[in-house]
């Protein structure tokens, strides 16, 4: 599954039967070092579709970890798998396998970034933001200005 402006996009499937695409921000799944990190895709395949999504250290990610979890896809196809990331430092890398009836439909690489991070995913049907860390909203910061100028007007008056 970042704010990292505006670079989103999907990784596309490998060869098979059906096609899948997993959420990525520029081309890399990102996923939070956090105990519930969610990496989420697309299918073709009709809702209740069995899946596996699976995740593998690379590069020099230390300690090396294997993890698969099966899944059913929900509506419009869609995909979500929850992973323990707790364990690892941000920037440790990962590849992402989505496999359906024994073919990788969905391949990319992973990277694990800070739980403070902003997430921003796209490339699912309905984009997904999911954010975290400090920040205001635009009406608090329309309040804030507002705020300030009257706070100001009646200073000077």
């Amino acid at each position: 599954m970042i704010a990292v402006a505006g670079l989103t996009g999907t990784a596309g499937a490998a060869a098979g039967a059906s096609d899948a695409s997993l959420s990525t921000v520029n081309e890399t799944v990102r996923a939070h070092a956090v105990e519930d990190a969610t990496v989420t895709g697309t299918t073709d395949l009709d809702a209740g579709a069995n899946v596996s999504v699976r995740v593998q250290s690379s590069g020099d990610t230390t300690p090396r970890f294997f993890r698969s979890r099966q899944v059913r896809t929900g509506e419009n196809g869609t995909v979500a798998a929850t992973f323990d990331f707790s364990e690892h430092a941000p920037g440790d890398t990962f590849t992402v396998n989505v496999v359906h009836d024994g073919s990788t439909i969905a391949e990319a690489e992973g990277e694990v970034v800070a739980d403070d991070v902003a997430v921003t995913r796209t490339g699912t049907p309905e984009t997904t933001t999911e954010t975290t860390g400090p920040g205001f909203g635009i009406g608090a910061a329309a309040a804030a200005v507002c705020l300030g100028a009257a706070f100001m007007a009646r200073r000077r008056g």
